[in-house]
């Protein structure tokens, strides 16, 4: 167990789930993952989250709401005996989960792909007509992707300008103008497939259905448990979203020198469940071509100005640029499907 919970503090943690969940505790230890602890109702993980109580009631109630809709391989939140869906120790908040004995799924062929993807289409449809809990705060995303893209674009464009004008420039202002002019295109590109694609007629029938989404689907929030079955992890980030979102994260997480067919696989998987038309798979290019982690590194370098090393900056950039060049293959593989239609 790590340095984090000595033995006095493990003992507290014992005894404060025993008496806010009412569940006895066997055993626990610290992992990656937050601490595991083996109880009378099996295997729980006690977490530390950001969100404050009312984005985590949000959380709780969709996590009830897909898992009595019929998806039950899924990280539920536990309610305390006086009904929260949170506790507090040492000045930080705490959820506990439902958990498996598993590990990550490392997706390594066509028919793992396939298997996700299908699992994805189930979560979405057991999300689907979801209404919060009284007194939470939700997350909603919708409509906001197309102007979104189009305003970072116009950044990139005064980052462009800010530097051109500098009289010394460094070397992560050098590498930045080197590849501003490609990424503003792609985040033109971007928001153009959104415009062309009926973005907002799909945010539209999305917020007809109440549809909630995982938000963080990537291959981290997915495990196989010891019978071989999916479990689902991190829904805290959960929000009213299109679709088409998770299916993007997925595939961007996709790695390997066979990424492309697992992509394809993986879109097959999931439209065999909930059919996608040729509008979802160019939403879904338009989110893998925005160069999100470009964007987010030059923009805490040049709009937030965050007082980062100009070394630990060169790396973060030069690690964007490679994950981004690595997504194209996937916008290659998601047009092949295209071309299928």
């Amino acid at each position: 167990m790590s340095s984090e919970y000595g033995k006095i503090k493990r003992h507290e943690l014992k005894t404060l789930i025993e008496a806010e969940y009412g569940v006895r505790v066997v055993s626990f230890h610290e992992s990656d993952r937050g601490i595991l602890m083996q109880t009378e109702q099996g295997v729980k993980r006690l977490k530390k989250v950001k969100c404050d109580e009312s984005k985590m009631l949000f959380a709780a109630s969709a996590y009830e709401y897909i898992y009595n809709n019929g998806f039950r391989q899924i990280s539920r939140i536990n309610k305390t005996r006086s009904g929260d869906c949170t506790v507090r120790y040492d000045k930080h908040i705490f959820i506990l989960q439902d958990f498996t004995v598993g590990k990550v799924f490392d997706i390594d062929t066509a028919s793992e792909a396939a298997d996700v993807g299908s699992e994805l289409a189930r979560l979405h449809q057991c999300g689907c007509g979801f209404i919060p809990a009284p007194g939470s705060r939700a997350r909603v995303d919708w409509g906001k992707w197309m102007e979104k893209f189009k305003s970072y674009a116009v950044n990139l464009r005064k980052f462009e300008e800010m530097v051109l004008c500098k009289e010394e420039k460094s070397r992560f202002d050098r590498m930045f103008l080197e590849y501003a002019g490609q990424y503003r295109e792609k985040m033109l590109t971007a928001y153009q497939l959104l415009r062309d694609s009926g973005y907002l007629e799909k945010v539209r029938a999305s917020m007809k259905s109440n549809q909630v989404i995982h938000n963080a689907f990537r291959k981290h929030a997915i495990l196989r448990d010891e019978e071989q079955e999916i479990f689902i992890t991190n829904l805290e980030e959960c929000s009213y979203d299109i679709t088409e979102t998770d299916i993007a994260g997925l595939l961007e997480s996709l790695s390997g020198k066979n990424k492309a067919e697992l992509a394809q696989a993986a879109v097959i998987g999931y439209s065999d469940v909930n059919p996608l038309d040729w509008k979802s798979l160019r939403i879904i290019q338009a989110f893998l071509i925005y160069p999100k982690r470009f964007y987010k590194v030059v923009e805490s370098c040049y709009g937030k100005r965050k007082n980062n090393f100009e070394g630990e900056l060169l790396k973060k950039l030069e690690r964007a640029i490679r994950k981004e060049q690595k997504k194209e293959e996937i916008v290659r593989a998601v047009q092949g499907l295209l071309e299928r239609m």
